[in-house]
């Protein structure tokens, strides 16, 4: 008997344990929330948006808003109030960089909605997808695209801080909001002063064009791209470069600059003139040579540094990552980079063979591209990363440092003259005094000016 008890007790106990997973298991999943209307369908970014529907979270936090421009570009939203039927939100910033831009000016786009709420809710038909205008936008039916007091990133004068006050920007079409409103990777402020400086100082107009201006991208560059191809001032650097130049040098305004008509910008570098900062000298680089044991370079600073031979300091002399370089000798266009030296070489005053191909009086110093090179950077001091500077550096690991080779592009460092060199002109072939004769040179060359360097492949391919 005591056996049968036990069994039929442990069977009930058994069917307890079961009852709250069967129950569980036929509860029905929580419904998704749907949006059935969308108040006001015109609103500005900054505005108030009320969303009603069902199955919305009472409490706010557990919401979020969607925003979704046709190209698929999103942002999100939370709700400041929020019920099981409605929510409301300020329409965010964020929410900027979805509106269609023409002819210069941000327009008034249609974006879809989407509720995320424990699930997500379909994106709005066309009937239920709100206009949005920037900043300044008036809402309702029939609102403008902007030019109002904005209610929204007014907060403080420049609420962005790209050095533009708010009422400005608004004026001129930018987004107080938004502190690179064409989303070309520089600020509104930034492209504004350089254009001034262009102008010699006179008020430009981002609607139209040409120089740097805050309501076209394509003076700068996509996301992910290091230069773009445009140099309004003429000084070998692009608009995108001197802003990088600007940013790693600590983003320099001197206000007391933005009046007159001097060639000086408010700003550390411009593309609006050549002198942003005529009179400060570079200063003589950190040098990091002795400890490996090396002996740092010999040449003089800043004197080095001077490759028009004039009193002025022009931007593409200046040396914005502090590594014994010119600005130009690290631009996408100057001979830091690799590919300098294929267009350089073809040149018919020098027209020489790439190195595998031809010998020119025992030298070989045409494009070697039997590895690949580092290109340098204005912007970046060891592109490398073993903590040498690059002016110290040697890109081609040849032994002569990259000021040596890169600076005999522009003038003779090295005083040898640069004289005929194997039946070329004199002053065609940049060369330098070594092993007691002037030989060519080419940073991105293990073979040039050293034959016979630790680097150089003595197995020559086929010619």
């Amino acid at each position: 008997m005591r056996r049968i008890t036990i069994t039929c007790l442990t069977l009930v106990a058994a069917a307890l344990l079961v009852i709250p997973a069967t129950a569980g298991a036929q509860t029905s999943k929580a419904p998704a929330p749907q949006i059935t209307r969308v108040q006001p369908m015109r609103i500005s970014v900054g505005g108030t948006l009320t969303i009603t529907g069902r199955n919305f979270k009472p409490k706010r936090g557990k919401n979020t808003v969607i925003f979704r421009a046709g190209s698929g570009r999103t942002a999100f939203a939370k709700p400041v109030r929020a019920t099981r039927r409605k929510l409301v939100l300020r329409v965010p910033a964020a929410v900027a960089r979805l509106l269609n831009v023409r002819d210069s000016r941000q327009r008034p786009t249609r974006l879809a909605l989407r509720v995320l709420a424990g699930s997500f809710s379909k994106f709005t038909p066309r009937r239920l997808s709100p206009v949005v205008t920037g900043v300044g936008g008036t809402d309702g039916p029939g609102g403008g695209d902007g030019g109002g007091t904005p209610d929204v990133c007014n907060d403080d004068a420049d609420h962005d801080n790209d050095l533009l006050p708010n009422s400005l920007e608004l004026a001129i079409g930018t987004d107080p909001c938004l502190a690179d409103t064409d989303n070309d990777q520089m600020s509104d402020g930034w492209e504004y002063w350089s254009a001034k400086d262009l102008n010699v100082k006179a008020v430009p107009y981002p609607g139209k064009k040409p120089f740097p201006n805050a309501l076209d991208p394509s003076d700068g560059g996509p996301a992910g791209a290091t230069f773009s191809n445009i140099d309004f001032d003429g000084d070998g650097l692009t608009t995108l470069e001197e802003y990088r130049a600007w940013r790693y040098t600590g983003s320099s305004f001197v206000e007391a600059k933005t009046g007159g008509t001097d060639l000086e910008s408010p700003l550390g570098y411009s593309d609006g003139t050549k002198f942003s900062r005529a009179g400060e000298a570079p200063g003589v680089p950190a040098w990091q040579s002795a400890a490996f044991g090396l002996a740092p370079p010999a040449q003089p600073f800043p004197a080095t540094f001077n490759l028009w031979g004039d009193a002025a300091w022009h931007d593409d002399e200046r040396d914005a990552d502090g590594d014994g370089l010119s600005n130009w000798l690290e631009s996408a266009r100057g001979p830091g980079r690799a590919s300098y030296w294929t267009g350089f070489w073809k040149v018919p005053s020098r027209a020489i063979e790439p190195w595998a191909k031809e010998a020119y009086c025992g030298e070989r110093p045409g494009t070697f591209e039997e590895r690949p090179f580092a290109d340098l950077d204005l912007a970046d001091r060891d592109v490398d990363g073993d903590t040498l500077l690059d002016g110290e550096d040697d890109q081609d690991n040849d032994d002569v440092t990259n000021i040596t080779e890169l600076y005999e592009v522009v003038y003779d460092l090295d005083g040898n003259g640069n004289g005929a060199w194997c039946g070329k002109a004199a002053g065609a072939i940049p060369t330098i005094s070594f092993g007691g004769a002037d030989r060519a040179i080419n940073p991105f060359n293990p073979c040039a000016p050293d034959p016979a360097s630790r680097t150089c492949p003595p197995y020559i391919p086929f010619e």
